[in-house]
């Protein structure tokens, strides 16, 4: 019995997606963790978010790894972004309260902190601020070489810049497809990335990944994005900064990563690793490059499946997965 049920593991856990592409899943997260965001360390090993419990955990990416918690938030109910500062093994975290049987967050609950780690590995987490005026903040991402955060705010519909040094939070840009456009499930600008001399936006109700000439550093930025995916049910996404090609995590139905080559911006993503009727990749939240792997490694959170969170009917917790490109 106990070789059967490694022989079901091993299939599981290195059977290639319907596209070809070998992917290995770490274990599951405790039962009911919405993995959120993924950050790399120093070390490669990965952060990540739990957005339905006030958790960050710590994973090795590699098949069935077993996630090690890290650190517990005091007063919130969740983990949302997380990003590398400029400082090595340095990240900064946004915490909040969210709701996932109404899908609504609680305006005012949301604060960004400080994760460190000392020489002996002991993570040191320090709050910076209260993130009052953002409704409901999702993606950041630090500015290289600089103070700032670049913070989603994704049922408000704007981008707002966070000074860490001063603790002043700007609007930093605001344009249409920033907007929710539902009335039922509010999400707007999701994802953000910087590349390329770029500021890459996901808007998961508008279906599009976008971008806009930017340094990040601009006091406020204005003018007209380009597209760069649609017709896709997109959460957060990466870029290749060698070549500008895009891989999109697109969550239910299509549970799997798309991909938007650099030459054919404005298109529908091509569907490369899981997809739909496969479990492979349940309801993807975030993707990273591995450890000195541009455009070959993936790291992509999961949420086990997002129906779960709806129901309470809680049936696994979510995964980090590594995607081989080739």
């Amino acid at each position: 019995m106990a070789t059967r049920t490694f022989i079901f593991w091993l299939m599981a856990t290195l059977l290639p997606a319907v596209h070809g592409l070998r992917i290995e899943a770490s274990q599951d997260f405790p039962l009911g963790s919405e993995v959120e965001n993924i950050a790399l360390r120093p070390s490669g090993s990965v952060l990540a978010t739990v957005y339905t419990f006030p958790h960050i955990y710590e994973v090795a990416p590699r098949s069935n790894s077993t996630p090690k918690l890290l650190h517990t938030f005091a007063n919130t109910t969740g983990a949302c972004g997380i990003t590398a500062s400029s400082t090595p093994d340095v990240f900064f975290v946004v915490t909040g309260n969210f709701s996932f049987q109404t899908f609504s967050p609680a305006p005012g609950s949301y604060a960004i902190h400080r994760l460190s780690f000392t020489k002996c590995g002991r993570p040191v987490v320090e709050q910076l601020a209260a993130l009052g005026t953002i409704a409901q903040p999702n993606g950041i991402i630090s500015v290289p070489g600089t103070p700032y955060v670049l913070i989603a705010d994704s049922l408000g519909g704007f981008i707002y810049q966070f000074d860490t040094k001063t603790l002043q939070l700007t609007t930093y840009f605001d344009h249409p497809l920033l907007k929710p456009t539902r009335s039922d499930i509010r999400f707007g600008v999701n994802g953000v990335k910087l590349s390329r001399g770029f500021l890459y936006f996901s808007s998961t109700n508008q279906q599009i990944v976008a971008r806009i000439k930017a340094t990040g550093a601009e006091a406020v930025l204005a003018g007209s994005p380009e597209i760069v995916a649609t017709s896709t049910p997109v959460d957060d996404f990466i870029v290749n900064d060698l070549n500008g090609d895009v891989y999109v995590a697109e969550s239910e139905p299509n549970n799997g990563i798309g991909f938007v080559s650099e030459n054919a911006y404005g298109s529908v993503p091509v569907t490369i690793a899981g997809g739909p009727n496969t479990t492979v990749l349940m309801g993807p939240t975030a993707a990273i490059w591995a450890k000195g792997a541009v455009g070959k490694t993936l790291l992509v959170s999961t949420t086990g499946g997002f129906e779960q969170f709806f129901t309470g009917n809680y049936t696994g917790g979510g995964t980090v997965s590594v995607v081989h490109l080739d």
